[in-house]
């Protein structure tokens, strides 16, 4: 069956490629298990490119079946749901906050989760059997389907873009400097290119030539030698010393914590702990907040809904707020109710700008999240079909305060501060839709990212989570303040690096604070992405393309 100069590459290719349908199988989901160190917090790449280098063996094997399009399938899907299981397997934490309401739901994350996203690794194989051959053009064909249906994959019922192949490089080095180019998806397609070229070296044709094994091995090098090269030189070798000095403070509670049930679940104690939790986060961020002093940082910014309660129609938590501002000013997330409509009440996860006045004129800006978290704040009636007659059976927003479900607002704009600065502001995993942040940057200044990452668990999920909102700093050329409630808070700046930051640990009574002052720097540029989108990221799949129809004609 296979052919190489290596006789040694060559029997190892006919073992994987001969493997049982079952063992196929279960080895394509061993590979999409492993994809998880090329990912943060390990970024070691080198894993991705065994993953799907074994994956096109095993997609060779598959082909020459007699039903070889069920096998290219089934493959495929199996890679699928093993990546999707071990990159996502944080999707369980949410469902634990409150076991005793979501535990017979907690199969989504673990079975229907793994097995939906994985149809579009399946899709993605089964389109590329329809022009896969024995040449080495088939690990263009590769890069091609698997790259259109990871943008798909960003794409419908809101679009789930975790952990795109790009995001093997870690942000800020020399080589994730491409998607100031290509944008992730772009740099995504190059990765896919350059993790199946060594599957060429197995080239099964009767007489292939050398130097076709080598091609796509050696245009993948080019590519990413110069990639790395031009990365080098893009980075700044100077720490930026000019720009807005910002305080992000986060009190380290969880959700368990932030929304307290009585052991009984009795309605009583459970107003009564909750009221308790209310006074004590409050008093919590305000010690980290500190005080008006001339000296403190002039930006104070919060995390995501960060106090338990909606702050701007909450008149004590609102003037205790304010008052400690001072002339400063905070941008914070905030749940918003809104009871005067059709429906009696619509709920927002907002963003609020708030000064010293705002006590008595609200606040300077609100932005209500536009792209929303199905199932854990959009009711599945508002994003897939069929959503409004199987909703009774699906669990209810896990954001506590709005048990039906939050409405979008419409998408951001930038919003002013006193100063004139403007910034783009992007709640949660907003930050993870490059399409969403360059169709709005242009007029701003920096990106403000406000998450609450203790739905994370305390695994890998908040590294993932922080390494993919500095891809947006990339490709915007936008630096970024970021406050992540049990994740990762500080500056970025344009180029996706972490500015140095002064961190300090407090407490009050039984919480933990972390506060950092440090500077988001006054540095904003232009990019390619930023001014031509994925236009050469389309091109790039264009010229694949071309690739995968000259090999298929060498046979």
């Amino acid at each position: 069956m296979t052919r190489s100069d290596s006789p040694t590459l060559g029997t190892l290719h006919a073992a994987i490629a001969g493997l049982s349908p079952l063992r196929s199988s279960v080895l394509a989901f061993v590979c999409g298990v492993i994809t998880i160190f090329a990912f943060a917090p390990f970024f070691l790449w080198p894993v991705y490119i065994l993953s799907i280098s074994l994956l096109i063996w095993l997609l060779d094997g598959a082909k020459t079946r007699k039903k070889w399009r069920k096998a290219m399938f089934f493959r495929g899907w199996a890679f699928g749901a093993g990546f999707t299981l071990a990159s996502m397997h944080w999707l369980v934490s949410p469902f634990l906050v409150d076991p005793a309401a979501h535990i017979w739901f907690i199969w989504m994350p673990l079975i229907l989760m793994p097995a939906g996203l994985g149809l579009f690794f399946g899709g993605a194989s089964f389109l590329a059997g329809l022009v896969w051959s024995k040449t080495p053009g088939r690990i263009f064909a590769f890069a091609v389907t698997f790259s259109l249906f990871e943008g798909l994959r960003g794409t419908i019922f809101g679009g789930f873009p975790w952990n795109w192949p790009g995001m093997v490089w870690a942000p800020g080095e020399p080589v994730s400097q491409l998607a100031s180019i290509f944008g992730l998806w772009g740099l995504s397609i190059l990765t896919l290119l350059l993790a199946g070229a060594p599957a060429a070296l197995a080239d099964f044709r009767p007489h292939g030539g050398a130097f076709n094994r080598v091609f796509p091995l050696l245009i993948a090098a080019i590519v990413f030698g110069c990639g790395w090269a031009w990365g080098t030189q893009r980075i700044p070798m100077r720490t930026e010393t000019d720009g807005i000095a910002v305080r992000i403070v986060d009190v380290q509670v969880d959700q368990t914590d932030k929304y307290p049930v009585a052991p009984d679940r009795n309605p009583e104690e459970t107003r009564r702990l909750q009221y308790q939790a209310i006074e004590d986060i409050r008093a919590a961020y305000l010690v980290g907040t500190g005080d008006d002093f001339p000296d403190e940082p002039r930006l104070i910014v919060w995390p995501e809904s960060a106090l338990p309660v909606p702050l701007l129609q909450n008149p004590d938590s609102l003037d205790d707020v304010t008052l400690r501002l001072g002339s400063r000013t905070l941008i914070t997330g905030t749940t918003r109710v809104d009871r005067y409509t059709s429906s009696g009440s619509d709920w927002y996860n907002s963003l609020a700008v708030l000064d010293e006045g705002s006590r008595f004129t609200g606040a300077n800006a609100i932005y209500d999240k536009h792209r929303l978290v199905p199932f854990g704040e959009l009711a599945a009636a508002d994003f897939i079909p069929f959503g409004t007659q199987i909703s009774g059976i699906l669990p209810p927003a896990l954001q506590q305060q709005a048990k039906a479900g939050y409405r979008p607002g419409p998408p951001a704009s930038p919003i002013e501060l006193a100063g004139g600065k403007t910034f783009l502001p992007l709640i949660c995993y907003e930050a993870l839709f490059p399409g969403l942040v360059r169709a709005t940057v242009q007029n701003a200044d920096f990106l403000v990212n406000i998450s609450i990452d203790s739905w994370f668990g305390s695994g890998i999920g908040p590294d993932q989570h922080y390494a993919q909102a500095r891809y947006r700093s990339i490709e915007s050329g936008r630096p970024m303040v970021r406050a992540a409630n049990l994740g990762h808070s500080g500056a970025i700046d344009s180029f996706g690096n972490e500015v140095f930051s002064n961190k300090n640990l407090l407490t009050y009574k039984s919480y933990n604070l972390t506060v950092t002052d440090t500077l988001i720097p006054d540095q904003k540029h232009i990019t390619t992405y930023g001014r031509y989108g994925p236009l050469f990221s389309w091109l790039t799949v264009l010229l694949l393309t071309m690739f995968t129809y000259f090999y298929s004609k060498k046979t």
